[in-house]
């Protein structure tokens, strides 16, 4: 029996190499699988061995990529991550740099130093450690599409209390965008970001599952009135990676369900 293979939305990706950081889970995991749906070698980073590897295995076809351990944060092994990549595979057309992590949430009046620096470093300072290294490759080849993970909250403050670290990191992720983007725009280079608003995540669906109280504010800060899905993130990202997105620099693209209307 023969099975129907969906033809491809963006057949360009074919045989690209696509890296996608914090990618064994939610939404990096599901941009991980867009790109293997493509056609796409998938380079795989984040710390867990086994949560990396099981993602691996859910791709589309077992050959088409990689697990990578990398803590997005120390710029030493992001180094050696895009050093890896180059070795084996010669190339970086694509990148993702979804992977985050923060500190304690807490109200700024209240908030220590070390959580402050943890947010800032796991959601920002990676950021700029992933494109730091990225970019080199991609100028060397002339190419290259980098989109990186902000949020609503980098377009406004966070509306739940002991955010303002995180709200603050992406906002700068977006500040970095645009300016990395200006810089490179002459170079065969597009930089972008996507801003998703809630989404089905596992931690935010373990989140809203122990406050329901809090859940019910979250849905209710979505005029959809339901959460995004870690697909329709996934497919804003392949199209601002596509052929059809390459007037698309700098700006970012919105995926909220009305969150900022």
């Amino acid at each position: 029996m023969t099975v129907d293979v969906p033809p491809k939305r963006y057949p360009e990706m074919t045989d690209k190499v696509a890296l996608v950081t914090g990618g064994s889970t939610g939404i990096g995991l599901a941009t991980a699988q867009a790109f293997a749906r493509e056609g796409a070698t998938v380079i795989i980073a984040s710390r867990n061995e086994k949560r990396g590897k099981q993602a691996l295995s859910t791709l589309m076809d077992s050959g088409c990529g990689s697990w990578v351990e990398c803590d997005v944060t120390d710029g030493r092994e992001v180094e050696n991550l895009i050093s890896s990549i180059l070795k084996g595979y010669g190339r970086i057309d694509y990148a993702f740099n979804n992977a985050g992590s923060g500190g304690k949430m807490s109200p700024v009046a209240n908030m220590t130093e070390d959580a402050w620096s943890k947010t800032i470093n796991g959601y920002l300072t990676s950021v700029f450690l992933c494109m730091r290294h990225q970019l080199p490759a991609m100028l060397k080849a002339g190419r290259g599409v980098i989109v990186n993970n902000s949020s609503v909250d980098g377009l406004r403050g966070y509306p739940l209390l002991g955010g303002a670290p995180y709200s603050a990191a992406k906002h700068e992720v977006l500040g970095l965008t645009r300016s990395a983007a200006l810089e490179h725009a002459k170079d065969g280079i597009r930089i972008t970001a996507i801003c998703p608003g809630w989404v089905g995540t596992p931690p935010v669906e373990n989140f809203i599952r122990k406050n329901a109280q809090i859940g019910a504010q979250i849905i209710g800060q979505e005029p959809i009135s339901r959460l995004g899905t870690t697909d329709e993130v996934a497919n804003g990202v392949l199209w601002l990676c596509s052929d059809a997105a390459s007037f698309m620099l700098g700006s970012p693209l919105v995926l909220d369900g009305g969150y900022m209307a």
